[in-house]
């Protein structure tokens, strides 16, 4: 059969970001204390935007001013990379992507996205994607923006001076390393034995995750949406508007300024991005809203019984339910808050998984965790649980749990195990040293 060019067309349909909606997923990533940083540049750039102290504000110096004060004292790990992208010599288009994917940033420094899914939203190649990726990953804490653990490895020991290809291969084979077989090793990476026991000996220095709170700053809990109990109507969620301000357009300068033909393309250029910044601030807060209001239906009986009633519930049901994309939900969600009767709590804890407790579905990892620190607080002294008699413990309460889970949920807590606190229990008090962990009690 002879092969011959034919022209057909063909309608598809795809999802692209425009600027706006590029802006407004950058600022929805964004903590209120950048946000309010980002506000302020663009109100000192523009002089059509106006801000005003919200009407609920209730302190007797500015909320927006104080908030603003603590922001030279704190830096997000977005913004870090973003001041070293500024001064690398990236083209526009890949500095853009490479800004757009701060966002794509989890608090351990991984990179959570699929590059072909984000070069066809940004409307880019994939190449672009893949430079930004590198870019990013040139950037300090060494291992950011890394896809997973064998990648942030990798790039922790390129970054100690062993060869790309060399760390590769090795790490494909780590169990050999682990185990320390250097001739079958040495014949697969066609690699010298004391080079291969030079990085056995590296592996236990390098971190598993890119970005630890060691090297990263802390910067104020403040709340994005509040949950408040009222007997009669249930459960309201609303956002909190201690800190930000109101925005708006200067109508009288806007027009007073149109008048003038001279500066008419200036006056639309920043009308343009005031009306763009005050509308993305508008999405941030209405998805924000929106996933509270999930979070607080489907976690209702943490809010009414307490913290034992925590439900399963994982970015991607919420993210179907609301029918937005997982990624849109992880930036939300991300160093945001929800207070409740005067206490914080990050939007992350809410999410999680689950184990199967027979009949009654699914009970979360956190309440799983706090029965097994309430068993352990209420074992007699000599005679600890060991994971072993724990796992029986709750497999009796309907909840299918595995050893090396428990074991995994107790170093969560900083409980030794079931080893040394007998020997601690067997120390007399007067010569009694600490383990070197946090106490473990009951709470």
């Amino acid at each position: 059969m002879a092969l011959k060019t034919t022209l057909s067309l063909k309608q598809t349909q795809r999802i692209a970001l425009t600027p706006e909606l590029r802006q407004s997923l950058n600022l929805l990533r964004l903590p209120m204390q950048d946000l309010l940083e980002h506000i302020h540049s663009e109100f000192l750039d523009n002089p059509l935007l106006k801000i005003s102290e919200p009407s609920t504000g209730k302190h007797s110096t500015s909320a927006y001013d104080f908030a603003l004060s603590s922001i030279a004292e704190t830096i997000t790990l977005g913004e870090s990379i973003r001041r070293q992208l500024a001064t690398l010599p990236l083209t526009p288009q890949i500095k853009e992507a490479a800004f757009y994917l701060t966002g794509d940033l989890s608090e351990d420094g991984f990179l959570e996205t699929i590059p072909d899914e984000t070069a066809a939203a940004l409307e880019v190649s994939n190449a672009c994607i893949n430079a930004a990726i590198k870019a990013i990953q040139s950037c300090e804490p060494t291992g950011v923006g890394a896809r997973n653990l064998t990648e942030c490895l990798l790039l922790q020991m390129v970054e100690k001076g062993v060869d790309r290809e060399t760390a590769r291969g090795a790490l494909e084979h780590i169990q050999l390393l682990l185990d320390g077989d250097w001739d079958t090793l040495s014949g697969l990476l066609d690699t010298p034995k004391d080079e291969l026991i030079h990085l056995a000996a590296l592996l236990p220095t390098l971190n598993p995750k890119p970005v630890t709170n060691q090297n990263t700053v802390q910067h104020p809990m403040v709340a994005d949406v509040i949950v408040e109990d009222e007997k009669s109507r249930g459960l309201t969620v609303s956002l909190s508007k201690r800190y930000l301000p109101d925005l708006s357009i200067d109508t009288a300068l806007l027009s007073s300024a149109k008048s003038d033909k001279a500066s008419t393309e200036y006056i639309e250029t920043q009308h343009a991005r005031a009306r763009n910044l005050i509308r993305a601030v508008q999405y941030r807060g209405e998805t924000l809203l929106r996933i509270g209001r999930v979070i607080a239906t489907q976690q209702y009986r943490f809010f009414i019984d307490g913290p034992d009633h925590l439900a399963p519930l994982t970015r991607a049901a919420i993210a179907d339910h609301l029918s937005l994309h997982p990624s849109t939900v992880g930036r939300a969600i991300a160093d945001k808050n929800i207070e409740f009767n005067g206490a914080l709590y990050p939007l992350g804890f809410f999410l999680g998984s689950g184990l199967n407790k027979g009949a009654s579905g699914h009970v979360s990892a956190y309440s799983v965790q706090r029965t097994i620190r309430r068993m352990i607080a209420r074992e007699f002294n000599g005679a600890p649980l060991s994971d072993d008699a724990i796992v029986k413990e709750l497999r009796a309460n309907g909840v299918d749990i595995a050893r090396r889970t428990v074991a995994k949920y107790r170093g969560c807590m900083n409980i030794p195990s079931s080893f040394v606190r007998r020997q601690i229990a067997a120390t007399p008090p007067a010569t009694r040293r600490s383990p070197g962990r946090k106490k473990y009690v009951n709470k």
